[in-house]
């Protein structure tokens, strides 16, 4: 595999879901730990899926109706990050940043 580092981009479902983080937070009191989450959500998502090898370790999201998408588990499991690999662009799409105790989420 090409060791081209991949771009991240953050759909539109993964924009709504920080939105969401952040708005929980908030309405619970707690503006800064909304705030921190999402910035240590979209840093993981860069650290771990920019490296090819690291990007193609997730695992296979098996309920998925895109092929190839998969997730990496952070923060000891409390969130996945749901992405998709476009290998001849070099980019993932990061399709949701989703709670684990969250019913399944809509992938499109």
């Amino acid at each position: 595999m090409d060791s081209t580092p991949f771009q991240v981009r953050l759909t539109d479902s993964a924009l709504q879901d920080l939105h969401e983080i952040d708005d929980y937070w908030f309405q619970h009191g707690e503006p800064e730990r909304g705030e921190q989450y999402v910035r240590d959500l979209i840093e993981k998502a860069e650290l771990e899926l920019a490296f090819p090898e690291r990007a193609e370790s997730g695992r296979r999201v098996r309920v998925a109706i895109l092929p190839d998408t998969r997730e990496i588990l952070v923060f000891k499991g409390s969130y996945r990050i749901i992405y998709r690999i476009d290998a001849a662009e070099h980019v993932v799409h990061i399709l949701r940043f989703w709670h684990s105790h969250r019913d399944e989420p809509e992938l499109e």
